[in-house]
């Protein structure tokens, strides 16, 4: 085997800039630090496969709970870099070597080994499709055909065709490693998910539905001694209950702060807000399937083309977050079109476009939750204002809960918001509206020609390939079958107090790990 052949990974990915947040500043830790977070959700499901844990909010719970076999370093230019493993090698993309890290020990004392990693990722947990993980292992993993221990600390992969990306998916949300005796000794799937035992920097002391989740400190972590304490995440849906407890002292950290609260937590000196754009997307979904007025693509096309998203990021964002070239990030390197234009706003072909699908005033039903995405509610007036300035009869339905929005048909039309935790399409495009998503198993929309051009981006090897792939999927995702659209980035931000070093990284996610944060 040539020394070309057995690159590693490592060196294979090379480096990926995603900057764009603040790096935490670093000092000493204050023995005994508790920290509380207010958060407008909060899921009890713990296990990072488990269908209720994809979910932003569980992500940011999680990242504290779990390591995973690498990382992208967003504090360092969107490295990737080893974590549990110290080294991926592979001679054809379809089989991965991976070597641990000696001497990581789990949140019960065990010494993580190569058949834990193959029992996270093997067919009794996620592989097999009788598995609790498989649905979302499959979105996550969707290459994946085994995976065997060789030695004490020494894992194979093996994937199902050439997977040109397969360390970075290691690096995704359902890649965080678990014990497997602690997994075998829980009664079920639903019981291991709420009291989880994992190799993160913090382990799981309590987990009550509609209220908290409770850390603590994992003492023999294996990246250093965790700098807090204790973290209790709380649930606060409410935004301006978040904004009172921040000022009153009951939070140290509070998410989902929308441009109209900056001034009144900016106004104490003792507080301040941190974050911006993320390398994720706001994004509103189409569902195309089970209701006869939005079947027609014009429809999609015109409502897309009615919005003013500029005037959105500059009325509602007060211009702090921006709107991306369609559903692509820089961070994609050699897949990115900096030429792709942004989201066109023309009103006059929306309305064309309308007359042509002979549209007659048919009723739209717009779902919300309403505050679970920072300005949900101001956002979502804004496009229905817009929508109705082209002549569409657009209705908002405020509902209680996702799963009144999701699973009651017809679906019609609701928020959204698409993930990158690694820099490549697969993470959030396909993820997201791929052919093993939710979205299109769900019924929400498929397209033949697009699933086609997936295969490609996910299995070709010559970044030129997959970048026209990947280029002709956002041609039919803006322009011929629309199944949604992008608002803008993903806009987080955090109100904190001034005394705590700490900001989130540019996915969004919460890093309380050694030299991430500091009081």
């Amino acid at each position: 085997m040539s020394a070309r052949s057995r690159r590693t990974v490592l060196r294979m990915l090379g480096a990926v800039g995603l900057s764009s947040f603040a790096i935490p500043a670093l000092a000493h830790r204050r023995d005994g630090a508790a920290l509380k977070v207010a958060m407008q959700d909060l899921r009890i499901e713990l296990d990072p496969l488990h269908t209720r844990a994809t979910a932003l909010v569980s992500f940011r719970v999680l990242e504290s709970v779990y390591d995973k076999l690498f990382q992208i370093d967003y504090r360092n230019g969107g490295q990737f870099r080893p974590k549990l493993a110290t080294s991926i090698e592979t001679a054809d993309n379809i089989v991965f070597r991976v070597r641990l890290r000696e001497g990581v020990k789990f949140h019960d004392g065990h010494e993580l080994t190569a058949d834990d990693v193959a029992f996270t990722f093997g067919p009794e947990r996620m592989l097999d499709k009788g598995a609790p993980g498989y649905g979302v292992g499959r979105i996550t993993f969707p290459s994946l055909a085994g995976v065997k221990a060789i030695e004490r600390y020494v894992v194979e992969f093996t994937t199902k065709a050439p997977d040109p990306i397969f360390g970075k998916r290691l690096t995704s949300y359902g890649g965080g490693i678990v014990s497997k005796s602690a997994y075998s000794k829980a009664g079920s799937f639903e019981e291991w998910a709420k009291s989880p035992v994992g190799a993160g920097p913090y382990r799981v002391v309590e987990a009550v539905g509609n209220s908290h989740v409770r850390l603590q400190a994992h003492p023999d972590y294996w990246g250093g001694k965790p700098p807090l304490e204790s973290i209790e995440f709380r649930v606060i849906r409410e935004p301006a209950a978040r904004v009172a407890g921040l000022r009153a002292g009951d939070f140290d950290i509070i998410t989902t702060i929308a441009p109209d609260q900056f001034d009144s937590i900016t106004a104490d000196p003792k507080l301040n807000i941190v974050g911006g754009d993320t390398t994720s997307f706001r994004t509103v979904q189409y569902d195309t399937l089970t209701n006869t007025v939005l079947r027609d693509p014009r429809i999609r096309r015109a409502m897309n083309l009615a919005i003013d998203r500029q005037a959105m990021v500059r009325s509602i964002w007060r211009g702090r977050i921006s709107v991306p070239r369609y559903h692509q990030h820089p961070a994609y390197g050699a897949l990115y079109n900096p030429d792709r234009p942004v989201p066109a706003y023309d009103p006059k072909r929306a309305r064309q476009l309308l007359l042509e699908a002979g549209y007659k005033g048919e009723k739209i039903i717009f779902k919300t939750v309403g505050d679970y995405y920072t300005a949900e509610i101001a956002e979502t007036q804004a496009m229905v204002a817009m929508w109705g300035a082209i002549g569409l009869n657009v209705e908002i339905q405020i509902k209680e809960n996702w799963s009144q929005v999701q699973d009651q048909s017809p679906r019609w039309v609701n928020n959204s918001s698409d993930g990158t935790y690694y820099p490549d399409p697969a993470a959030s495009f396909v993820a997201r509206w791929g052919s093993a998503s939710t979205f299109q198993s769900g019924g929400y929309w498929k397209n033949d020609r697009f699933n086609e051009l997936q295969g490609t981006l996910l299995t070709a090897l010559d970044p030129n390939v997959r970048r026209a792939a990947y280029q002709e999927m956002l041609d039919i995702f803006d322009e011929v079958d629309p199944p949604g659209t992008v608002l803008h980035s993903l806009g987080e931000f955090f109100g904190k107090r001034a005394d705590i070093k700490w900001a989130p990284t540019s996915t969004g996610l919460l890093d309380f790990r050694p030299g991430a944060i500091s009081i």
